[in-house]
C-alpha cells in the first residue's frame, strides 16, 4: 500500500471494495476446493452407490454429509432443543 508511505490515506469506498473482493475471492476458493475434494471422493467411492448414479449427485451427497457432521449450513443448531408450540384446534385440554 504505497499511499500510506507518503502519509496519504485511501478512500473508504476503495477499502470497502478491497474487503469485498477479498471475501469473495476466499469464499469462492473455499467452495471450489470443497467441490473438488468431494468430486475426487465421489470418483473413489462411486461403488458405494447404485450403478449409474451421477457423480454430481454423489458429490452433493458427500458435501451434505460433511456439513451435517460439521453442523454448518442448514445443519447449524441441529442439536438445540426446539420448543414448538402446537395449538389444539378442537379446544381439548385433556393433556
Amino acid at each position: 500500500m504505497i499511499k500510506t508511505l507518503f502519509g496519504k490515506g485511501y478512500s473508504k469506498k476503495f477499502m470497502d471494495r478491497i474487503e469485498f473482493r477479498r471475501k469473495e475471492y476466499y469464499e469462492k476458493r473455499r467452495i471450489q476446493t470443497i467441490r473438488a475434494n468431494a468430486m475426487k471422493m465421489a470418483h473413489n467411492w462411486k461403488h458405494e452407490y447404485p450403478e449409474g448414479t451421477p457423480l454430481d449427485y454423489i458429490c452433493d451427497d458427500i458435501i451434505e454429509c460433511w456439513e451435517r457432521n460439521a453442523k454448518v449450513g442448514i445443519f447449524s443448531g441441529i442439536d438445540k432443543k426446539q420448543d414448538i408450540k402446537i395449538d389444539n384446534p378442537k379446544g381439548d385440554d385433556n393433556e
